[in-house]
């Protein structure tokens, strides 16, 4: 009974003390260099250049469409806003009217194409990697890190973002900032088309059932709510925008920034499947042979002589 209460009472800590070495354990491993865990970035060093496609044509065109929709949908979302159709008068239809219309349509585009074809060109076609993944963790948090000033900026960050594994078919690694404006801008675009629909469908006098549908959140908030939460959105992904075409232009991203245009980026060639110099060749039955550098002779060359031995009585020859 007594061991039986000594072990329930040392569960918790036991359970606690390592929940908190895990937890030491991850912060050790996201800042750790990205060097220690990933021995591609290693071969930058002496790495082929070569032209590697980053940006297909698909995604490309994808990636400027949506960015002209992006700039219309701010331009008449800002008219309808501010009763400034400037440009948008239509005789006897009138700027609000035009400006409503283009503003429709122009977000129900941008929504397929977030949600359909640019991930599909840009997951399934070009095979970027858009989940979070280890090195997004090291690369952000040494880049955070050196901003206030607690560590240096990783000398080989630069090359690795142009670094492409010809085996994974993927780049090694990314700015995390741009995983997560691809994920957060897909997020407020969804919640904009929606809030959308919810305030056209409180205020349309003949609605459909798509409409009816697509604007649901019309009935779990008030009209007067739901434009506030348009256009806050509205905010603040236009500021995301804006960072994102300034950091487009920096100099130090001009070549990622061509990709975009001509599809091309001039890329370190790496290989995470490449055999290491000096490796063991496996033996007859597939596994690995000791070399004489190990510290000496196989063992299967080893009991073949004691075999020797024994059948010469013991005696042993050395040469």
């Amino acid at each position: 009974m007594s061991g039986t209460t000594d072990d329930a009472n040392e569960t918790p800590a036991s359970d606690g003390t390592g929940v908190l070495a895990r937890a030491r354990r991850l912060v050790r491993l996201a800042r750790a260099d990205l060097k220690e865990t990933d021995d591609r970035v290693a071969q930058l060093e002496t790495a082929e250049r070569r032209s590697v496609e980053r940006h297909s044509l698909g995604n490309r065109i994808s990636h400027w469409v949506q960015a002209i929709l992006f700039f219309l949908l701010l331009w008449t979302g800002f008219a309808i806003w501010t009763g400034n159709y400037v440009l948008l008068e239509s005789g006897i239809w009138g700027g609000y009217y035009v400006a409503f219309g283009i503003h429709m349509w122009t977000g129900i585009l941008i929504a397929a194409i977030t949600f359909v074809v640019f991930p599909y060109y840009y997951v399934f076609v070009d095979k970027h990697h858009q989940l979070l993944e280890l090195a997004d963790i090291q690369v952000g948090t040494a880049i955070a890190e050196a901003f206030v000033g607690l560590r240096k900026y990783l000398p080989y960050y630069h090359d690795a973002r142009r670094a492409y594994d010809e085996e994974e078919g993927d780049w090694i690694a990314h700015h995390p900032m741009q995983k997560t404006f691809f994920w957060w801008i897909a997020i407020f675009i969804g919640i904009l088309a929606l809030t959308g629909f919810g305030m056209y469908r409180e205020m349309t006098t003949e609605s459909t059932w798509w409409i009816d549908a697509l604007g649901f959140m019309a009935g779990w908030l008030a009209l007067e709510t739901l434009k506030q939460i348009h256009l806050l959105l509205a905010f603040i992904t236009a500021v995301m925008v804006m960072f994102h075409i300034y950091f487009a232009v920096l100099p130090s991203n001009w070549d990622v920034l061509r990709s975009m245009v001509f599809g091309d980026v001039n890329a370190f060639i790496v290989h995470s499947g490449r055999e290491e110099a000096g490796s063991e060749e496996p033996s007859s039955e597939g596994g690995p042979t000791p070399t004489a550098a190990d510290g000496g002779q196989s063992r299967s060359t080893e009991e073949d002589e004691t075999s020797d031995d024994a059948a010469r009585g013991g005696e042993r020859t050395d040469e």
